[in-house]
């Protein structure tokens, strides 16, 4: 679980990077690591109105989210053996939740005229983070009266919190005119 999620903040932070790239000008469309035809090019997908979702690149969704993810885990189940069972509950909800948003991506995706072989394994690895995360719960004992719920709120707040910053921080920096190439006005020429 822990591998499909690293993966899919990976493969997400690069296509969040590679967005940002375009759209600053400091890559060449085309020269991806998945720019491989015509049809098959990273770059033209991440320039379509599509590659966008609430304001913000699809990536930079994918990428806080799996973060969270991994940080609910992976301060979730250093808490002890009483809060694993909602850790592992809570995880599989929010893992279902994203494998039906991945269902539009998807569609988005199917409905373009070319196609980005990295996009599709982020879709796929919250497939088997769910899988993986529904084993972990039927194995995972339902230990009552050893849990704090403020503890999980905390955790939950923070993670959220993590989520929502990513996001209003490229907001803030899109509409402070950060996430765009500046515009070169020409000077007069003097007599």
């Amino acid at each position: 679980m822990i591998g499909a999620l690293g993966f899919a903040a990976a493969d997400s932070g690069y296509l969040t990077w590679r967005y940002l790239a375009l759209r600053l000008a400091l890559v060449t469309p085309g020269s991806s690591i998945c720019s491989w035809s015509r049809y098959v090019d990273c770059d033209l997908v991440l320039l379509t109105p599509q590659a966008n979702a609430f304001y913000v690149p699809n990536g930079l969704l994918g990428f806080a989210f799996y973060v969270g993810c991994i940080v609910w885990w992976g301060v979730g189940h250093r808490l002890g053996p009483g809060y694993r069972y909602h850790i592992a509950r809570t995880l599989a909800f929010w893992l279902a939740v994203a494998s039906v948003v991945t269902l539009r991506f998807f569609w988005l995706l199917a409905h373009l005229s070319v196609f980005c072989p990295l996009c599709p394994l982020n879709h796929v690895s919250t497939y088997i983070a769910l899988a993986a995360s529904l084993f972990i719960l039927g194995k995972t004992p339902h230990l009552e009266g050893q849990i704090k719920p403020q503890v999980l709120f905390a955790l939950a707040l923070f993670c959220v919190a993590l989520f929502i910053a990513v996001q209003a921080i490229w907001l803030g920096a899109d509409v402070h005119g950060l996430l765009r190439v500046p515009r070169v006005i020409p000077r007069a020429k003097s007599l």
